[in-house]
């Protein structure tokens, strides 16, 4: 009391009342205000419900984290339709793997047709072509101009079978996630002993971009569909064939004006990390407070049928 008195006088120096206080008290006083106060175990019992409802909130604590470290690492996809505009560079690269199942590569050509200009162009030493037994295996790699047309593989003596096995054929660039039907609709068709040698295919081709502002990327590949018609060729009246082409495969393509954008979005850390812990919480403290009920409810009931009996 009379350190109090002296120090309101400005009779004490300071150091003498701090040397006086006794700092071991201070942390008696700061216990008084814990409201976060730990139940010593022996207040505790564990239980095997508690046991199964702990692992299966640390299996589904480790989803939530993975998942939203999954969602901050990859993006997200925005889609809106626009219109397509024409550019000075305006072609798209055609990928086929086309098999020929009685066809020999010297019998078979690949020619493209412009309906613009109408002129047929012969590229047949632009594609690679390989012998497999009995057939042939051609591969081709070229921009097509962006003009309605169609590209053929033509039997040059006009008497080959063109049975054939497409095993692969896109449009466009590549991206993960045009691996799908949409944008390889004609993989896998099989057409072998159907009574035609001449096979008409009908596309229709859809621009699809994918705009990646984070890796300064952009991946145009084409969405298509196609519709199929054998092409039968009779004969004259005379009995005689006619002198068009009879065994050819023809794909007639045309362009949507329209354009699919899918812009990537992705998470901020921030918003990561905050979902991540209002998820890992809100569950936890779920999954207690029910749990906690349910013992509670389980010894009532117990209780009273004890007291009944």
């Amino acid at each position: 009391m009379a350190h109090v008195l002296l120090r309101s006088f400005k009779l004490l120096p300071i150091s003498t009342e701090l040397s006086s206080i006794d700092h071991r008290s201070c942390f008696p006083m700061l216990k008084r205000f814990d409201c976060m106060r730990r139940v010593p175990r022996t207040f505790s019992n564990s239980s095997p419900s508690g046991g199964v409802l702990s692992v299966l909130t640390c299996a589904a604590i480790i989803v939530i984290l993975y998942t939203q470290l999954s969602m901050w690492t990859s993006p997200s996809y925005r889609r809106r339709i626009t219109v397509h505009r024409d550019v000075s560079d305006d072609h798209v690269n055609i990928n086929m793997n086309i098999s020929f199942v009685k066809a020999r590569c010297d019998n078979i050509a690949f020619q493209l047709h412009d309906s613009f200009t109408g002129y047929t162009t012969d590229f047949t030493h632009q594609v690679m072509r390989q012998s497999s037994g009995t057939g042939c295996r051609v591969w081709v790699n070229y921009n097509l101009k962006r003009v309605s047309g169609e590209f053929l593989f033509v039997s040059r003596d006009n008497k080959t079978d063109m049975a054939h096995v497409i095993e692969d054929c896109t449009f466009g660039g590549s991206h993960p996630f045009a691996n799908t039907k949409a944008f390889r609709a004609l993989k896998g068709a099989k057409l072998r002993n159907i009574g035609s040698s001449t096979h008409d295919y009908i596309l229709k081709l859809l621009q699809t971009d994918f705009l990646d502002e984070k890796s300064y990327t952009v991946s145009n590949p084409y969405q298509y569909t196609f519709s199929y018609r054998p092409h039968v060729i009779h004969n004259k009246r005379d009995g005689t064939p006619p002198s068009i082409k009879q065994h050819y495969i023809r794909f007639r393509y045309t362009w949507s004006p329209l354009v699919v954008e899918y812009k990537a979005q992705y998470y901020s850390l921030y918003g990561a990390v905050t979902n991540i812990i209002a998820y890992c919480g809100g569950i936890f403290t779920t999954i207690q407070v029910l749990h906690r009920a349910y013992l509670g409810g389980s010894a009532f009931i117990k209780d009273n049928m004890y007291k009944k009996l």
